[in-house]
């Protein structure tokens, strides 16, 4: 059996950060994942690669300059999935934020990001501008708008495009595989014993470091492995405080530009975002347990209710307009004592013996992430105090989706770790975001992949069958939520 030098469990973004680092510093690396690649927070954020401008207003500028130089290496590394995008905060009479206190918070963003290019730089705009600007937003009260700009992505085929790049440098990535138990192994190494849930069966893997990099479920598999390699130790306090973010998806509500608005509710940020044609609103802070149950991850009719209520009161006209679909992810905060829409959005990473343990983080910083957990497992590896090289070399094109869905479903099956139909309707393509969700082609798709996978005709249909299935449950939520408005 192969001794690995890591094995990562979570193939998130940052599970997948830190196996594509390992893989280009020459180290043998494997990733588990016990759904598809991103199928957790990794393809349920905003679609943002930035700084967080909201962050400094609770003071986090560290955090703010290093996910804006982040920002810029990861637009240059996939220039075809981070798209520079303008966006406005309009000011009401009233509000929560003065102009005064835009104004300087974008002018610090911007210093913050010096050297980065391609970037709208910093503005403000009157009232009578900021409408030519954006025609859609509420006129009544306008005092003006601030511009900035930050990066829309598509975070889900980012991160695939991440994992392509890990395996090329050698790393064995395994999806819809989980992790069911541990044990010592020869030389100080960790046995890990994992069931794939697709085809069934189980694999063992041995490696002298193990990598937490689970997201929500970092406390889980942390108690796990601490069970089965430190029998009688007691229980790990828990690191995460996560929080479930719901995001709408509507017909597109702007003109071209990202709007950052302040909700009149509760006095929170939130965001409409351009994407693939539609716009992206959201997102909601509610609190979940740690671990998340499967509850944790549905978003609610209340959540549903506030976001367009919100949005409705700040472009009237998206009060006509109803949401297409709705998706919830659950991010991976770190335990503090702040209310949870205040909670940090740094990382910690701790080692305990073999196993090193990525807590909270955000997507932009993912490369960071992975230094810091490499810097660690390196002292482990007999490195001493090891700086693992890091560039910004491009990452693998994504395929276009210009030959249709059958194309680009083969593709998927074949190069991007897709085993399921719906890995590819909503994490390799934006069909999801078709007008009929991507019902019309999911039968061609599904053959395509059975072509390429050894389907046979009861498991495509069953794919078939699964992703309608899915998309009625949403759509069902979402007539729930908004009926009767």
């Amino acid at each position: 059996m192969e001794l690995l030098d890591l094995l990562v469990i979570g193939g998130g973004i940052t599970g997948l950060g830190v196996a594509r680092l390992a893989a280009r510093n020459g180290l043998s690396v494997a990733v588990l994942e016990r759904a598809d690649l991103a199928s957790g927070a990794s393809s349920a954020s905003s679609h943002m690669l930035h700084g967080g401008l909201r962050y400094l207003e609770h003071g986090r500028i560290g955090l703010v300059h290093e996910a804006l130089r982040e920002r810029a290496a990861v637009g240059r590394m996939a220039p075809g999935l981070a798209k520079p995008t303008r966006f406005l905060v309009p000011l009401y009479r009233g509000g929560r934020v003065p102009p005064w206190k835009l104004r300087l918070g974008l002018w610090l963003y911007d210093a913050l990001a010096t050297g980065d290019e391609g970037f709208q730089r910093h503005a403000w705009l009157g009232a009578r501008r900021a409408l030519a600007a954006e025609p859609a937003l509420e006129p009544r009260g306008l005092r003006g708008a601030g511009v900035y700009g930050d990066a829309v992505m598509d975070d889900a085929r980012l991160a695939v495009a991440v994992a392509r790049d890990a395996a090329a440098h050698g790393a064995g990535i395994h999806t819809w595989t989980e992790v069911t138990g541990a044990r010592p192994a020869a030389a100080a190494a960790v046995e890990v014993i994992a069931r794939d849930r697709l085809r069934g069966g189980e694999r063992t893997f041995t490696a002298r470091v193990v990598v937490n990099a689970a997201g929500p479920w970092t406390d889980e598999v942390r108690a796990l492995l601490q069970r089965a390699l430190r029998p009688g130790a007691p229980e790990p306090a828990p690191l995460l405080r996560p929080s479930r973010g719901v995001h709408l998806v509507y017909p597109r509500l702007t003109e071209e530009s990202g709007l950052l608005l302040i909700a009149g509710s509760d006095g929170r940020a939130f965001f409409v975002i351009p994407f693939a044609g539609r716009s992206l609103v959201g997102t909601t802070e509610v609190e979940v347990p740690s671990p998340p149950p499967p509850a944790a991850f549905r978003p609610t009719v209340e959540e549903v209710r506030y976001l367009v209520s919100e949005l409705a009161r700040m472009l009237p006209a998206a009060a006509a307009q109803r949401p297409l679909a709705v998706y919830a992810g659950v991010r991976p905060l770190l335990r503090g004592g702040e209310v949870v829409g205040r909670a940090s959005r740094e990382h910690r990473v701790l080692a305990e013996g073999p196993v090193i343990t990525v807590a909270g983080g955000k997507y932009t910083t993912f490369r960071a992430m992975a230094r810091d957990a490499l810097a660690l497992a390196g002292r482990t590896l007999g490195r001493g105090r090891w700086e693992p090289h890091d560039d910004d070399a491009p990452l693998p094109e994504p395929f276009e989706t210009r030959g249709g869905a059958t194309a680009a479903a083969a593709h998927a099956a074949r190069e991007e770790f897709a085993r399921r139909l719906e890995d590819v309707m909503r994490r390799r393509t934006t069909l999801w975001l078709e007008e009929d969700r991507g019902r019309a082609v999911a039968p061609a798709a599904a053959e395509a992949m059975a072509r390429t996978l050894g389907w046979d005709e009861a498991r495509t249909q069953d794919e078939i069958r699964g992703y309608d299935e899915a998309l009625r449950e949403e759509e069902s939520l979402l007539h729930r939520a908004t009926e009767g408005r």
